[in-house]
């Protein structure tokens, strides 16, 4: 049924729960399964290009630390994964990347670590579900505080 699955992974609980759906559905489906962290921002205007090389540093520290943790995942599972990392607005960066690497099924954690500015303008799995170019899951919170 699904041949090319993409998470996309931010490291909150919820992404923890859709990376180990996803993860099942690769193995029940033998498909091809890759990651995906958007590193969106705030507006924000560095004052010295030091600040603007820190931020990359963190960001990079981040990112690798996410990568660790979905490839111990798949790992676990006998699956392999392809890892990447972007830059720009969480929902736009995943439907172009989807729709650009053939995939035919995202999974998304139903809440991830915007919990308040998805309150105010929409989580990133609504705006992800509303405007695929295919199937959709999102995958809910066991514990819904999470």
């Amino acid at each position: 049924m699904y041949k090319n699955i993409l998470i996309g992974y931010d490291g909150s609980s919820g992404a923890k729960q859709a990376l180990a759906r996803a993860l099942t559905l690769a193995q029940t489906f033998g498909a091809r399964i890759g990651a995906i962290w958007v590193r969106g921002s705030l507006p924000h205007f560095p004052e010295t290009v030091d600040e603007i090389a820190e931020e990359k540093e963190a960001a990079d520290k981040y990112f690798a630390r996410l990568e660790a943790q979905i490839e111990a995942a798949a790992r676990g599972a006998g699956v392999t994964i392809s890892c990447e990392a972007r830059s720009g607005h969480p929902a736009k960066t995943i439907l172009a990347y989807a729709e650009a690497g053939g995939f035919d099924l995202i999974v998304l954690g139903s809440r991830g670590h915007s919990e308040l500015w998805g309150r105010i303008i929409g989580h990133t799995a609504d705006r992800v579900s509303e405007n695929a170019h295919c199937d959709v899951l999102v995958v809910r919170a066991d514990d819904l505080t999470a």
